[in-house]
C-alpha cells in the first residue's frame, strides 16, 4: 500500500514538471479536456447532431441538411464526412475562433432559444470524429474558415510559445467539393450566408452506414423538433423531415392520419410558476389517451412483431412523460414521484412543455438530451392535476381495451354461428341444450346460481371488465396468459355454437 503510493506520489511530481504547464496553470490542462470531452456522453450521433441543428435554428436558418462525404475509391455507403449546412446569418471570420472554442459564444446565459453555453458545437463534433472545420460567411461576405485537428493537437502544433494551447484565426477558404455540389443543388438560387460545419476522420459513427443513420435521424428529429419545422425544414442527405407528434395530436403532423385510428386530447392546461429560487416561466401540460390498436397494422390482432405499424416505434420509444424545452423535446421519463408507466401506459401519452427560465428547476444537462426535475416542480405539477389525469387517461383506455375484447368475443361467436345455422333456422325458437353440467336452458346451472338474478349480458361485461384490469396491472407474463385465455375461449364459443354431431350437409 506504502510503495503504491510514493509511486502515486512520483507520478504527480512528473506531471507537475511537464513542460507544456505554466507555473500558474489555467483552469483545464486544454489537451487532456479535448480528449475527455469526447466522452461527454451523447446518448447517440442523432443527439450530438442535434447540438448543430439547434444552432442553425438559432441563427434563423430556413434551412439545414446533413450531408454525407464518400471517399472516390471507397465504400459507397459508409461516410467518411459529414457536413451540416445552414443559411442563417452567418459568423464573421473573427467569431469563427470563439465558436470553435468551449464557452465561446455570444448567447451566454440566453434563454429565449435552444442553446445558452457554447458547448454545442465543439462538442458534438469531437464525439464523432477527429477533425472538424467551421466555414462560415455573412452576407456579401466570402467564405472563412478555421479548424481543429485532434491529431495535430496531440502533435503540439496548436501550442504557442509559450505552451499554452491557441486556436488558429479564421482564414479565406474554399468548400470541400462534397458541400459545394450539395449547396449547389440546394440553394440554386445562391447560398448568400450560412454556416457548414464538417466533421471527417470520422471513428465513433453507431450506425456504419449512411442510411442506418438518416433512418434514425428522420425519426428522431421529426419528433424532437416536430414544433420547429414549420420555421427552418431539416432534410437528410436530401430526404425531408417530416414533423411527428409523440401525442399524435397535431394538425398535419406524420403518422396522425395513418388510418383510422385517432388520438383523443383532454383540455391542455397552462401554468404559469414562480420558483423559491425566484425563477419563473411558464408550463404547458398536454394529454391524449390513444385506441388500444393504434400501433397495430391488422387492428384485429395486437401490434405485435410485423402487425406493428409505424406508429409503434414512436409509442415505445417515447413511452412516459415527454419533456419539451422552448418548443424542442429534450427527454423522455417513465418514473414519477407517484407513479410508474408500464408497457400498457404506451397508449396514454403526456407531455411537459417549459420555457428555458426554469432550465435549473428542470435540470436541464449541458447536452440538452436529459431532464433532472426538482421535488419543487414535481409538487408543482401534482397540485396541477398531473397525476389524477394520468390516471384519468389509464381508465380511459382501460375501458377502450374491454370494449375491445367484447367486440372481439362478441364477433366471433356470431360469426360463426351465422354462418353455420342454416336460413330457415334463425327464424325457428331454439331448441333447449343441455349445458355443460347436465342441465337444460329452462333449468337455472351452477353458474347461473352465482350471477345472483343478474342480466347475463350484464355478468358478462363485469367479468370482461375485471379480467381486463387484473390483465393491465399485472406483468407481462400474467397479460399474456389472460390473452391466451382469451383466445381459447373465443374458439370454444366458436366450437360449440358450430354445426351439431349428425346434421347432415346438403
Amino acid at each position: 500500500m506504502r510503495n503504491g503510493s510514493g509511486e502515486a506520489l512520483n507520478a504527480q511530481r512528473r506531471f507537475s514538471r511537464a513542460s507544456k504547464l505554466d507555473a500558474d496553470p489555467g483552469l483545464v490542462a486544454p489537451e487532456a479536456f479535448v480528449r475527455g470531452i469526447r466522452h461527454i456522453g451523447y446518448r447517440s450521433n442523432v443527439e450530438a447532431i442535434a447540438e448543430l441543428v439547434d444552432n442553425s435554428i438559432q441563427a434563423y436558418a430556413q434551412r439545414v441538411d446533413l450531408v454525407s462525404g464518400f471517399a472516390e475509391a471507397g465504400q459507397p455507403t459508409r461516410p467518411v464526412q459529414l457536413a451540416i449546412i445552414d443559411d442563417g446569418h452567418g459568423m464573421k471570420p473573427k467569431m469563427l475562433r470563439f465558436a470553435m472554442m468551449w464557452g465561446g459564444t455570444h448567447r451566454e446565459n440566453d434563454r429565449s432559444g435552444l442553446g445558452r453555453f457554447g458547448y454545442g458545437l465543439p462538442c458534438a463534433t469531437v464525439s464523432m470524429g477527429r477533425r472538424f472545420t467551421i466555414y462560415s460567411k455573412v452576407k456579401g461576405g466570402k467564405v472563412h474558415a478555421v479548424c481543429l485537428d485532434l491529431d495535430l493537437l496531440d502533435a503540439g502544433t496548436y501550442t504557442d510559445e509559450e505552451a499554452g494551447l491557441t486556436i488558429p484565426s479564421a482564414q479565406p477558404a474554399t468548400l470541400p467539393v462534397f458541400v459545394s455540389e450539395a449547396i449547389a443543388r440546394l440553394h440554386p438560387d445562391g447560398w448568400r450566408s450560412g454556416t457548414v460545419v464538417v466533421i471527417d476522420k470520422l471513428d465513433r459513427l453507431h450506425w456504419a452506414t449512411a442510411g442506418g443513420l438518416r433512418r434514425n435521424l428522420i425519426r428522431q428529429f421529426g419528433v424532437a423538433y416536430h414544433k420547429l419545422l414549420g420555421a427552418t425544414a431539416i432534410h437528410i442527405d436530401g430526404e425531408p423531415v417530416r414533423p411527428i407528434d409523440p401525442l399524435f395530436l397535431s394538425p398535419g403532423c406524420a403518422l396522425n392520419s395513418l388510418d383510422e385510428d385517432r388520438a383523443n386530447p383532454l383540455e391542455p392546461i397552462t401554468l404559469r410558476i414562480g420558483l423559491e429560487d425566484g425563477a419563473a416561466g411558464e408550463i404547458v401540460l398536454r394529454y391524449a389517451w390513444l385506441p388500444p390498436t393504434f400501433g397495430a397494422a391488422d387492428k384485429s390482432r395486437d401490434a405485435i412483431g410485423l402487425n406493428a405499424n409505424a406508429r409503434f416505434p414512436i409509442l415505445k420509444k417515447y413511452h412516459g412523460i415527454v419533456f419539451s424545452r422552448n418548443g424542442r423535446v429534450v427527454d423522455v421519463q417513465s418514473r414519477t414521484p407517484w407513479t410508474t408507466f408500464i408497457n400498457n401506459d404506451r397508449y396514454i401519452r403526456v407531455e411537459v412543455e417549459f420555457s428555458a427560465s426554469l432550465d435549473e428547476a428542470f435540470g436541464v444537462t449541458t447536452s440538452k438530451q436529459q431532464v433532472s426535475v426538482s421535488q419543487e416542480v414535481w409538487e408543482q405539477l401534482q397540485a396541477a392535476g398531473l397525476p389524477k389525469a394520468i390516471e384519468h387517461l389509464r381508465a380511459k383506455v382501460r375501458a377502450a381495451k374491454a370494449e375491445r375484447q367484447r367486440s372481439m368475443v362478441t364477433g366471433a361467436a356470431a360469426t360463426t354461428a351465422g354462418a353455420d345455422r342454416g336460413g330457415d333456422q334463425l327464424d325457428r325458437p331454439a331448441s333447449p341444450q343441455p349445458t355443460a353440467g347436465g342441465a337444460s336452458e329452462g333449468q337455472p346451472s351452477t353458474a347461473d346460481g352465482r350471477l345472483g338474478g343478474v342480466d347475463p349480458r350484464t355478468a358478462l361485461d363485469v367479468l370482461l371488465s375485471r379480467i381486463e384490469r387484473r390483465r393491465s396491472s399485472g406483468n407481462v407474463a400474467i397479460a399474456n396468459e389472460y390473452d391466451r385465455l382469451m383466445r381459447g375461449w373465443a374458439k370454444e364459443l366458436s366450437r360449440i355454437s358450430g354445426p351439431k354431431r349428425g346434421s347432415s350437409r346438403k
